[in-house]
């Protein structure tokens, strides 16, 4: 994000709309920009809006087990989802978790469920032939997935979480990007998928704004509310017959013949199998897996709730909006009325004030007609980003893992954790994307000291 304060910033006029009203993403405002500082409501909170909107469920209370058939570490929508399709099997299960229930990026995020791969089909075909196939239909698997269990499809009660079949608008930043649009457009049709190109002479139908070259509609997205959906999940598991234990951290596993010593805070558990599902908050526990992600950290804000006429003039089919650049922006209305707007101006961490001030300026050049609105919240959290910007699944010492959802881990993440726990009691071999070699990050004890260039060149790329 743009390091920026209020003190160093000053209203100013917004740009005309276009090519040029992009330029500010890799400059800080106190340099090359003045910037509009956020207007903050009298409410204002850096608690993330979502967390705020709902009490998660307590975590289990039970005394520790000393063997257990699975651990997992990990309870975000991965881990959850682990829990809940093994003990539904009748496995034994507990699931450990340093935070809170409910406190980490499986309730931070957007709400977006979106059934992609980073890669277009014909990109990830021509460099992986017939494994593409298989992993872009566990990504609509996963979509589906994430449906009939908010549906309740299988009989067990659904998960009341606000969701939408709301379709994504991806809008072009520069004209360059037009017709790599239109290509992604052919290509994801030629699937069957209900995708349509939408012309910058067409775009008001679809968003208030005139600072972009054309879009996508995808009709099969989604829009939820992040931190119910993950209570909901971890209310199934338990349930089920899941220990899902929060505040309590795992500090080391270790192969033990067939089975795993699982060491926490709270004391020691064998574990027949474990899996791993601590995606961007891996941690000293799991330093080979720790190797295998980049941490990085995405922000939102959210507005004061909307005058209806105001929300429905910013979006007014409600779709889940995400731009072309390499720092994108991805920004939608909320089920009660406000605006969440997110996004990253770099690699590198910042501060919750400095990513709110760069947010809603950008916001404001998006849509102006929201110049007087306040924001009530503003938080963070991190995203997991590999090497290959693909999702990857595996083995390390035995143990199980997945990750790397590079942003999108809504669906892929929940499904991910539902298919290992199919994978550990036999129903169902593991996913496509265990075929992929899983690349460590290239010299990540220093990437503190090479994200800055490799920030710049998003930026030069963003650009063009």
């Amino acid at each position: 994000m743009v390091l920026m304060y209020q003190s160093s910033c000053h209203a100013v006029r917004l740009p005309r709309p276009g090519r040029s009203s992009f330029s500010f993403v890799s400059e800080s405002c106190s340099t090359r920009f003045r910037c509009v500082p956020a207007l903050l409501a009298p409410t204002y909170s850096e608690t993330g809006l979502w967390q705020a909107q709902m009490t998660p469920p307590p975590g289990s209370r039970e005394a520790l087990p000393t063997k257990v058939d699975v651990a997992i570490v990990g309870a975000g929508l991965c881990g959850l989802a682990a829990a809940d399709t093994l003990a539904v099997a009748g496995r034994s299960v507990v699931v450990f978790d340093r935070e809170p229930l409910c406190w980490g990026a499986s309730s931070r995020n957007g709400g977006m469920v979106i059934p992609e791969l980073k890669a277009g089909p014909a990109s990830l075909e021509q460099h992986y032939g017939e494994l593409a196939q298989r992993m872009y239909a566990e990504a609509n698997d996963a979509f589906d997935f994430i449906e009939a269990t908010i549906a309740g499809d299988d009989g067990r009660g659904g998960i009341e979480c606000n969701y939408q079949r709301s379709g994504q608008l991806y809008l072009a930043h520069t004209r360059s990007h037009v017709g790599e649009l239109r290509e992604q457009a052919a290509e994801h049709a030629a699937l069957g998928e209900a995708v349509r190109f939408v012309p910058a002479s067409r775009l008001s139908e679809e968003i208030g704004s005139e600072a972009f070259f054309g879009g996508v509609v995808f009709e099969r997205t989604g829009g939820l509310h992040p931190a119910r959906f993950h209570a909901g999940l971890a209310s199934r598991a338990m349930t089920a017959g899941a220990q899902v234990i929060d505040r309590t951290g795992v500090t080391g596993l270790s192969r033990r013949g067939v089975s795993h010593r699982v060491e926490t805070t709270r004391g020691t558990v064998e574990a027949a199998d474990v899996i791993v599902a601590t995606n961007a908050y891996a941690d000293g526990a799991t330093p080979a897996l720790k190797h295998k992600v980049l941490p990085v950290g995405s922000y939102i804000i959210a507005t004061e709730v909307l005058p209806e006429e105001l929300a429905h003039s910013i979006s007014p089919t409600g779709r889940m909006m995400v731009d072309t650049k390499n720092f994108l922006f991805y920004w939608r209305l909320t089920p009660d009325r406000r605006l969440a707007f997110g996004g990253r101006r770099s690699l590198d961490p910042v501060d919750v004030p400095e990513a709110r001030d760069f947010l809603y300026d950008a916001m404001l050049r998006i849509h102006p007609q929201l110049a007087g609105t306040a924001v009530e919240y503003a938080w963070g959290g991190n995203v997991a980003i590999t090497l290959d910007r693909l999702p990857h699944v595996g083995r390390i010492d035995g143990a199980w893992y997945a990750t790397g959802c590079n942003g999108s881990g809504v669906a892929m993440n929940t499904w991910l954790g539902h298919r290992l726990g199919e994978v550990l009691t036999g129903q169902a071999p593991p996913p496509a994307l265990a075929e992929l070699k899983h690349r460590n990050v290239p010299l990540s004890s220093w990437r503190h000291a090479y994200l800055p260039l490799v920030s710049r060149w998003f930026d030069v790329q963003d650009r063009r």
